[in-house]
């Protein structure tokens, strides 16, 4: 795989010195590869390994850089995707003091270059656990996001960095308003038709209408200091240290928030059989609750799992479906990085699977009933009147051969 990072070897030597703790080694040998995995356009992964002389003997090294491009466009702090908030937040320190065996990648270096540009210069981790993970690991990672997610709520005092983010979801569902309004005018699309297929598009228009009550809702639940996309990816076993890495969303939200990247990111991502997704859920579930009460915090189990339930729809249903993934795929630049990032075909990019979908939409049911009697009429209500539009629309376009979608 041909690298795009150019490096000199005296900066190299001066990472594998602080790396190794001898500024004195000397480099006798090392190599540079792309890895695969990272799906955000203005960054690059690389990992770095060789061989350099320490004392009388040559030891092995590796280490990663994460190369980060300005991008004036996400330059707010507050902003949903700061483009400096993964650097500064281990800059911070605060990533090395988090409760319940909880923790980020030894930081080497942050360098900013002269283009601008930041490399996060980290050590590299490997999982002591194979990938996919097993239910048993999901279980354990639950209790100790749990723990770390309680100890804020149980009182110890929230970090107020300015890179850390607040309202997280309300600013990242902003960012769909463009593309809610194309699947509107262009429902039969090929990518729409993939990416929402049958009762999806309707059921998907009728909550984004009832997405203002919803955050409403959020907002009065108790918030607590969370990474918001502790996914299997961004998750590494240590002995028992869960290492995290890619702090870009970190920030302050509701309890049950570190919950749905967790479970809503491991089908698709993380290819966790979608056929165990009803164990995956209960189980991840309950030690979450586990890991709250463990930190000393006694949560309300019908809060939490509303706001679990909520956020996984709001965030996977319309954010990254609708908000992030469709202009992606209209993007053929997107959309090839994110087919080598996920490992993908082209042909399968963006396609739904049908398990994925039907879980997604009983999560979507659970919370509407958590609502209350009123949300769950008004949106079936808008479900029935999106479904006669659209075939309206349909029927319009078959009647216009002639007519080219959007």
């Amino acid at each position: 795989m041909q690298s795009e990072l150019t490096i000199d070897p005296k900066t190299i030597s001066d990472l594998v010195g602080k790396s190794l703790a001898n500024p004195a080694v000397q480099l006798k040998e090392w190599h540079i590869e792309k890895l695969s995995g990272g799906l955000e356009l203005g960054s690059a992964i690389y990992r770095l390994s060789g061989t350099a002389k320490v004392g009388d003997s040559d030891k092995n090294w590796s280490l990663i850089i994460k190369a980060i491009q300005p991008n004036q466009a996400q330059a707010d702090p507050a902003g949903c995707h700061f483009w400096k908030r993964d650097p500064m937040a281990y800059q911070s320190g605060i990533l090395y003091s988090l409760p319940a065996e909880v923790t980020a990648p030894r930081c080497i270096e942050v360098r900013e270059n002269a283009d601008g540009s930041i490399w996060l210069c980290l050590e590299e981790i490997k999982d002591e656990h194979p990938r996919p993970w097993s239910l048993e690991r999901y279980a354990q990672a639950a209790r100790q996001l749990g723990a770390f997610n309680g100890a804020y709520l149980a009182g110890q005092a929230l970090p107020d960095d300015s890179w850390i983010t607040q309202d997280w979801l309300r600013k990242y569902l902003d960012e769909a308003v463009p593309m809610v309004d194309f699947i509107r005018q262009n429902p039969t699309h090929p990518i729409v038709k993939v990416m929402l297929p049958g009762i999806t598009l309707p059921m998907t228009l009728a909550v984004w209408e009832e997405i203002p009550r919803i955050l409403k809702r959020l907002g009065g639940m108790p918030k607590t200091f969370c990474h918001q996309d502790a996914f299997e990816k961004n998750l590494f076993y240590r002995g028992s240290e869960l290492v995290l890495i890619d702090w870009n969303f970190a920030g302050l939200a509701p309890v049950g928030t570190e919950l749905a990247a967790l479970v809503g990111a491991s089908f698709g991502l993380a290819k966790f059989p979608v056929s165990q997704a009803k164990e995956l859920d209960q189980a991840c579930f309950k030690n979450y609750l586990e890991g709250l009460r463990q930190a000393g915090y006694q949560p309300d189990s019908r809060q939490v799992r509303l706001c679990y339930c909520l956020t996984l729809t709001l965030r996977y249903v319309i954010g990254a479906t609708v908000g992030e993934m469709l202009p992606g795929l209209l993007n053929q630049a997107t959309r090839d990085h994110w087919v080598e990032g996920m490992q993908e075909s082209q042909d399968y990019a963006g396609e739904s699977d049908p398990g994925i979908v039907a879980y997604y939409t009983a999560i979507y049911m659970e919370g509407l009933k958590g609502l209350g009697l009123w949300s769950l009429l008004r949106v079936a209500a808008r479900t029935v009147f999106h479904t006669i539009r659209l075939v309206g629309k349909r029927r319009a376009r078959v009647a216009s051969p002639g007519e080219q979608a959007s």
